[in-house]
């Protein structure tokens, strides 16, 4: 009878480096391909470990996944607080361009702008549940930070913070039907949704 190898364990050093070369190789692979055509083969062999020896760093391609997108959403969130302290424009034209800037920053981001509602979808059920609820409390508390950020620049939002993530959410969760609205009508839907969530989230 043959028997199936395990996998070697690995030194925290080279445990370190095996990290990074997933993080660094799974960025460049689910960007140009997408998550659903990226194989744990794929992501394995890029970084140089066996397949058996991916499942000890990351439970399914959907965790490494999930890993780049929550690191790139703390670089994100934070250029967006950084924005509303600005005050070339009037409060409500400036949540405007806010919003307009996160929904381009998003979509320009090639991680994400190959992601469909279908791949979204399969992250999400592949996921562990507390990962998934985990994401949304990180969403919550972002909420709390954004509102009290426009407090600071002396502007108070008409909406309590989890109603102001249900809404940005929201707003997102329309980019990722953009191809179902298709190019001709799909950016002036965001503009008018942009337009209606600040003057709601900013009211003269």
């Amino acid at each position: 009878m043959v028997t199936k190898a395990m996998p070697r364990a690995f030194s925290e050093g080279e445990r370190e480096q095996i990290r990074a070369a997933l993080l660094e190789h799974g960025q460049r692979l689910f960007a140009s391909q997408g998550l659903r055509k990226t194989s744990v083969e794929e992501l394995a062999a890029a970084a140089g470990i066996s397949k058996g020896a991916f499942y000890l760093f990351y439970e399914a391609k959907e965790e490494l996944f999930f890993e780049l997108l929550e690191r790139y959403e703390a670089r994100y969130k934070a250029t967006l607080l950084a924005a509303i302290a600005r005050a070339e424009l009037p409060p409500r034209a400036r949540m405007a361009a806010m919003l307009r800037q996160a929904l381009e920053l998003w979509k320009a981001e090639p991680l994400f702008s190959r992601l469909s509602r279908g791949e979204y979808e399969q992250l999400l059920r592949r996921l562990r549940p507390e990962r998934v609820a985990g994401h949304l409390e990180g969403d919550d508390r972002f909420a709390e930070e954004f509102t009290a950020a426009w407090a600071a620049a002396g502007v108070t939002l008409a909406a309590p913070p989890r109603l102001v993530a249900g809404l940005i959410r929201a707003l997102f969760f329309v980019g990722l039907h953009e191809e179902e609205f298709g190019p001709e009508i799909y950016p002036a839907v965001a503009a008018e949704l942009i337009e209606l969530l600040a003057a709601r989230l900013v009211p003269e």
